[in-house]
């Protein structure tokens, strides 16, 4: 079971990497294309700072290439095993439109994955 405490926590429910209470992201919806991967500047619960630098976040777009890359062969190995007579064009087509609707999704989990590499938990004083 995932706890507060642990990155995985922070990183799928979206939440502040120092105190996993706060919203990372201005919209809690990823596939919100008006606030797409916006991220706060400080936590509303912690006042932990979400960026070192200006261009913080230009590191995440390697957690991007590596998560499409997962979504590829994953893809790939699901369409080999299930599918023997499989067509190269219907498997491209079908893989490009996933790989769009994910769009927004590993956008949002590469900055929050980035952001962890980086930030760590912070456990409130109980005074």
């Amino acid at each position: 079971m995932i706890r507060k405490g642990d990155k995985l926590y922070s990183i799928i429910k979206f939440k502040c990497p120092y105190c996993h209470e706060g919203e990372f992201f201005q919209s809690k919806n990823p596939y919100n294309l008006k606030q797409m991967g916006e991220v706060r500047k400080a936590c509303c619960t912690c006042g932990g700072k979400f960026s070192t630098e200006p261009g913080f976040y230009q590191g995440s777009y390697y957690v991007t290439y590596a998560l499409g890359v997962a979504v590829f062969v994953t893809f790939w190995v699901a369409t080999v095993v299930l599918w023997k007579d499989y067509d190269p064009v219907i498997f491209c087509a079908i893989f490009v439109g996933a790989f769009l609707m994910l769009t927004p999704l590993l956008y949002a989990l590469s900055k929050i994955i980035w952001a962890n590499f980086f930030f760590s938990y912070k456990k409130k004083d109980p005074k």
